[in-house]
């Protein structure tokens, strides 16, 4: 690579990351997770601790996105949710972070991806038994 400055190593790691980064998301959704639940899950790694209007930006989502995605990570155990107050009135607006690093995170999507692939297994032992039963000689 010759003679690279700190600054432009800096971003040749950033652009790893986030190339790195899509393709987890691709992945995931490739294994079923909603495409903004993936999104918001990588983008909280990345960024971390983040506001609703900032995930909307930093992942390229809608707000109604975004809130279904939170939803579900909630759900899951897998965000935090603190409420923060501006010090004026009204209802009080809310940052979200991981609740554990991202292999933790990813643990639960992985055990359902590995729970579809053993029924497919099962599935396609089934039809082949199936097939081997109405096949005549």
């Amino acid at each position: 690579m010759g003679n690279v400055s700190g600054f432009e190593q800096d971003h040749l790691n950033q652009d790893n990351i986030l190339e790195s980064a899509n393709e987890l998301v691709n992945l995931l959704v490739d294994m079923g997770v909603n495409p903004h639940t993936s999104r918001a899950l990588i983008c909280l790694h990345i960024h971390g601790t983040s506001s609703s209007s900032q995930l909307q930006d930093r992942c390229m989502m809608r707000q109604p996105d975004v809130s279904i995605a939170i939803n579900q990570l909630k759900e899951m155990g897998l965000v935090l949710v603190e409420s923060v107050t501006n010090g004026t009135r009204g209802r009080p607006s809310h940052v979200y972070s991981l609740a554990h690093a991202l292999e933790a995170c990813l643990v639960p999507f992985l055990n359902t991806a590995q729970a579809r692939v053993e029924i497919i297994q099962n599935q396609l032992t089934q039809a082949s038994e199936l097939a081997e039963m109405i096949t005549v000689s």
